[in-house]
């Protein structure tokens, strides 16, 4: 079998101006966390083209380009009516004189109008030529109310694409929950391609493929935000073939920029981390113990739960998509329980673990506005359902944790030195500050600590004061070197690998972890064997 060639269609590099003192920014770093992944090539955009000017940053885009044979340059174009920018013809011909095959715009970042007054002329220009256009767009809040990230309104694509059809475009950074727009946007839009670095939905790269054809799907990670290898692992483990998972990887952004020779090959990469070297290999881990500590299921047969597409998230599902990156355990709660209605949910978490004995394992999920019995809820859940785990959730309940309304269930918790998993809340950190020393037998696991810099420093906080914490990492943001930064400063016995399926695909999550700097000694116990001491801990 032929080497798969990948190349990024989605990293950036330079100085800007909201970031984290954590995160790099250096050309010479994205190029050593490509040789680490085994990623061949980038396609990447300069910051300063976003964040200053587009001329100043297209020329810093020109020094870093000079730095490696892998990198591809991605132009930073707008509209040329007030003077900022030179004519379309000029700007395209600057393009060709420095060999740079793609262009991105940043509407909302740049303020003016993404329509045909605003940007017709420089979109013919670019179609006409048919070069690549890249746009970030497809966020949570809909096609017509603009996000945080200032993306691009999917109403205006539509528009631009319905005027623009022969313009090839790549849409970046759309997200999961975003789907059920975006599939009629592909649909009617058939020069429209995606990368999935934040569009992480379960089995996503399947589904579009299947959709749209395998020639729309891209590679793409969001680097240096966010972990190449957490991207890179969507494609390796994924269950395309073999020839599909080259176009996704490399072959279809290269044809895209009309690249007539792709980027060197590394040489044979050697190394002890088996875990690593599996990764690399997409193959399951079969040296080490593997254990979901934060995961959720819908009913057999689940398509769509909410407002969210989300596909293949019944029990056999989940197992089956397990099995590729040899995931032995997983702890869940029920969609149905965290979001309306508990009782129903926690008997589907229940059959789950009848049908998958010591597989699946259960946090039972309780509202406090349904409970009118918690002697008798307690009974069923923890003695019927043999559930160890506690899912309160505030974001369905709008209850801050250390609330009354919890502290039979919590005493309970303690008594039977269970685990207790916390979504982050408006107020955490005070009401954190009551209940860990308040149950101090029962092991607080606080979610989606990986999201960010920010999130990981008030978990390590929390960790460092309270032995009952441990901090679990998944969330889209997969954030590059912060799993690293809680092992380091929190210690790696208080960190858990945790993939939030099937919300998103847990491959990326996997990856993410599989590709860290740690030590293989200190994976181990992330990827599982603090959790199962966790689990050892509860008296029944």
């Amino acid at each position: 079998m032929a080497q798969r060639i990948f190349i990024d269609a989605n990293a950036w590099v330079g100085r800007r101006g909201l970031k984290d003192v954590e995160t790099p920014y250096e050309t010479e770093t994205l190029l050593e966390e490509m040789a680490w992944c085994g990623i061949q090539g980038a396609l990447i955009a300069h910051a300063l083209g976003k964040e200053y000017t587009p001329d100043w940053g297209n020329r810093a885009l020109l020094q870093e380009l000079k730095k490696s044979p892998r990198l591809y340059g991605v132009w930073t174009v707008m509209p040329h009516h007030t003077g900022e920018m030179a004519p379309p013809r000029d700007v395209i011909r600057q393009m060709r004189d420095n060999d740079i095959r793609a262009a991105k715009m940043y509407p909302r970042t740049h303020h003016y109008f993404f329509n045909e007054e605003s940007c017709g002329p420089l979109l013919s220009a670019l179609e006409e030529e048919d070069i690549l256009l890249i746009l970030e767009g497809g966020g949570m809040y809909g096609p017509d109310i603009m996000d945080p990230a200032n993306q691009v309104l999917l109403s205006e694509l539509d528009a631009m694409l319905t005027l623009h059809p022969r313009l090839p475009v790549l849409l970046q950074n759309s997200r999961w929950d975003a789907t059920r727009y975006l599939h009629t946007l592909m649909a009617k839009h058939p020069r429209l391609h995606m990368e999935f670095s934040n569009h992480q939905g379960n089995h996503a790269l399947e589904e579009f493929a299947g959709w749209f054809g395998v020639e729309r799907v891209l590679f793409g990670s969001g680097a240096l935000d966010k972990s190449p290898g957490a991207a890179k692992a969507f494609v390796d483990y994924c269950t395309l073939t073999d020839e599909q998972k080259m176009l996704v990887a490399g072959g279809n952004i290269a044809r895209l920029l009309k690249l007539k020779q792709g980027p060197p090959l590394y040489r044979a990469q050697r190394t002890k981390d088996t875990i690593l070297a599996a990764a690399r290999a997409g193959k399951p881990i079969r040296d080490a113990l593997v254990i979901d500590a934060h995961a959720h299921i819908a009913h057999d047969g689940a398509v769509g739960v909410g407002f969210l597409h989300q596909p293949f998230s019944d029990a056999q599902s989940m197992w089956e998509r397990a099995k590729l990156m040899g995931i032995t355990q997983i702890h869940m709660s029920a969609w149905l329980s965290v979001w309306s209605g508990h009782d129903d949910g926690n008997r589907v978490v229940a059959d789950a673990m009848k049908r998958f004995p010591r597989f699946y394992h259960g946090y039972a999920a309780l509202h406090p506005a349904y409970v009118k019995d918690w002697k008798k809820e307690i009974a069923r859940v923890h003695g019927r359902y043999r559930m160890a785990g506690l899912k309160p959730y505030h974001p369905r309940t709008d209850l801050g944790y250390s609330d009354p309304a919890w502290e039979t269930w919590f005493e309970y918790g303690n008594r039977h030195r269970m685990y207790t998993l916390l979504h982050p809340s408006p107020n955490f950190g005070p009401e954190l500050d009551v209940i860990l020393p308040k149950y101090p037998d029962m092991m607080f696991i606080l979610a989606h600590q990986g999201g960010s810099f920010k999130e990981a420093r008030r978990g390590v906080e929390y960790a460092q004061r309270y032995k009952n914490v441990a901090l679990e990492i998944t969330l889209t943001a997969a954030t590059y070197k912060v799993i690293e930064f809680m092992a380091e400063h929190a210690g790696a016995d208080r960190v858990l690998f945790g993939t939030d399926q099937p919300m998103r695909d847990p491959i990326p999550q996997f990856g993410w972890m599989a590709y860290t700097h740690c030590s293989p000694e200190a994976k181990r116990r992330m990827f599982g064997l603090n959790m199962k001491k966790i689990l050892q801990r509860v008296r029944w």
